[in-house]
């Protein structure tokens, strides 16, 4: 007399070989997720560099200050600005400045103004006007980042901490609008104090 059902062994082969498919299977779904997450982060940037495009437009071809009075009182006198409220009439969505990627509720420094955001702004080229940057289609203006940190010592250059979130990439919107994903060493090859 013949039974219907599985034997013990054909249960456990049909599962071992759920369980390998699964192994072989959720790293590719979550690249794939990450790289979805970029194509959102990189579409938040290039709304953000449009923004910042329309602004200079409006003002007589002027980049977007990093903050519109430094010597404003923190957290914020009326007139101490960030350059996420400068540009956010012409964006009209926070949510664009939240990289879809970034873990926890860090704020970045690139605003103090308690704005979580994953971008930041390189402030040598804030508050410029367009016609200063020679190269605007390898000067990038936007960026990933950890966090800003401002440090006189510098030159006026600030320390940006790129945050490569994206598969060991960030997310980049460079003077002239067009925005990519790139590495440390490509954006060093336009920037060498990264």
């Amino acid at each position: 007399m013949r039974r219907n059902g599985f034997t013990l062994i054909e249960l456990l082969v049909v599962i071992a070989i759920i369980a390998i498919l699964a192994a072989i299977l959720f790293p590719v779904f979550a690249r794939a997720r990450e790289k979805a997450r970029q194509s959102s982060c990189l579409s938040n940037v290039k709304q953000i560099m449009l923004g910042t495009l329309m602004y200079a437009q409006d003002y007589d071809e002027m980049l977007v200050p990093y903050i519109t009075n430094p010597a404003g009182e923190y957290p914020g006198g009326q007139t101490y600005l960030g350059w996420t409220y400068l540009i956010e009439p012409y964006v009209k969505n926070q949510q664009v400045f939240i990289c879809p990627s970034k873990s926890g509720t860090q704020y970045s420094h690139a605003n103090y103004l308690n704005i979580p955001t994953g971008y930041g702004i390189r402030t040598p080229r804030a508050g410029k006007a367009l016609a200063v940057i020679t190269e605007p289609s390898t000067t990038f203006f936007y960026t990933d980042c950890v966090q800003f940190q401002h440090d006189d010592d510098m030159d006026d250059r600030g320390l940006l901490r790129i945050d490569h979130r994206h598969n060991g990439m960030a997310n980049i919107a460079f003077v002239d609008g067009h925005c990519k994903a790139g590495t440390l060493q490509q954006l060093r090859q336009s920037d060498p104090y990264l």
